[in-house]
């Protein structure tokens, strides 16, 4: 398969430094910059973006803007769907992330790519995440020998399918650009169900990719993370530091999100079976209504928390506990193994049991 070059050569950028924001920047929202890459990798494969922005009602995006400017988050997540249907390709979002020039990246493709490694380059990754979206986060967490870097919704969610493959498929991208090898994490975790072929994935990422995991996560071992970058260069590192410190520190403050304090006011409530919206409420002392609004503005619901956390710890129970299914289903609130049953087949693609069988 065919190795990209890195854009840049030591101490050199492709299209000049990134562009630091406005002293104050709209919070809330997605930024600008993060459509950057949707726009240049459709046109690169042949697609006009054009269409599909203004369906959405998001301008497209144009030279000089602002990078920093917030595009209101359900459309943002629901764009990439929207471009797979239009253009007929299960797989966009893949193609994308291999197709879009690096420079459309901005601050984050130049970060990684001068980091002195690739552990360092997604720590970067984390670092840098407010400036594409006040309250998701990107992670990164040891699990026992290996270690996990993850996508998070406010809450813990997960965003959908194509924004996942895009996402996901933009960071294997770049540490094979870092590095110039054909780098391929230990596995590639995503949280839908596999589609109904699944060839593509595994010949991008050369890794076990599993599904219905309840988590967008590329998972390595200590040593595939301290691979060095072969563009590394500590001078220019330590400037984009700057030029992101500074864009940040111009932000608002991110207070938690709603989401994440309903996620929080979950957890004790579900042994003693099925959570409301009123009890969550009435924790937060808020009303229903009230509740319901805020996390539409964060693109969410409560029915959606509520699932995505028995997903989360339904994988984690089956994949590192001893816990019989019924007692799982118990432990996740649900008054019928049968019902948890058919939760579980709509988030993975296959019952609790078949799930543990291939952890």
């Amino acid at each position: 398969m065919h190795e990209e070059s890195p854009p840049t050569t030591r101490g050199q950028l492709p299209s000049g430094p990134p562009r630091p924001g406005p002293d104050r920047p709209t919070p809330g929202g997605i930024a600008r910059r993060a459509l950057w890459p949707f726009a240049s990798g459709m046109r690169t494969l042949g697609h006009d973006p054009a269409p599909l922005f203004m369906a959405a009602g998001i301008p497209l995006p144009s030279e000089g803007e602002d990078p920093d400017a917030r595009i209101a988050t359900p459309a943002v997540l629901t764009l990439l769907d929207a471009a797979a249907s239009a253009t007929g390709d299960p797989n966009l979002a893949l193609h994308i992330a291999q197709s879009a020039e690096v420079a459309s990246y901005d601050l984050h493709a130049y970060a990684f790519l001068s980091s002195r490694n690739l552990g360092d380059g997604f720590d970067r990754l984390c670092r840098y995440q407010r400036l594409i979206h006040d309250t998701t986060r990107v992670v990164r967490e040891r699990r026992g020998h290996r270690q996990v870097i993850r996508h998070l919704l406010p809450g813990g969610g997960a965003i959908p399918r194509h924004s996942a493959e895009f996402l996901i498929g933009s960071w294997v991208r770049f540490a094979r650009l870092a590095t110039q090898t054909q780098w391929a994490p230990g596995e590639v975790r995503f949280a839908h169900p596999a589609p109904p072929d699944a060839a593509e994935h595994a010949r991008f990422f050369l890794s076990p990719v599993r599904f219905g995991t309840g988590e967008n996560a590329i998972v390595a071992d200590d040593a595939a993370l301290a691979i060095p970058c072969t563009a590394a260069e500590s001078g220019l590192s330590a400037m984009l530091d700057r030029v992101a410190d500074e864009a940040m520190r111009k932000m608002p403050e991110s207070p938690d999100s709603v989401a994440d304090r309903v996620r929080r006011a979950l957890l004790p409530e579900l042994r003693g079976g099925e959570p409301t919206p009123a009890a969550a409420a009435a924790h937060m002392r808020v009303s229903v209504r009230t509740l319901q609004r805020q996390l539409a503005a964060e693109g969410t619901t409560f029915r959606d928390l509520l699932d995505q956390l028995r997903h989360e710890l339904a994988i984690r129970h089956l994949e590192s506990s001893r816990h019989a299914i019924g007692e799982i289903a118990f432990l996740l609130g649900f008054a019928e193994v049968s019902t948890f049953h058919r939760a579980f087949k709509r988030w993975a693609g296959k019952s609790p049991s078949e799930y543990r069988r291939g952890a």
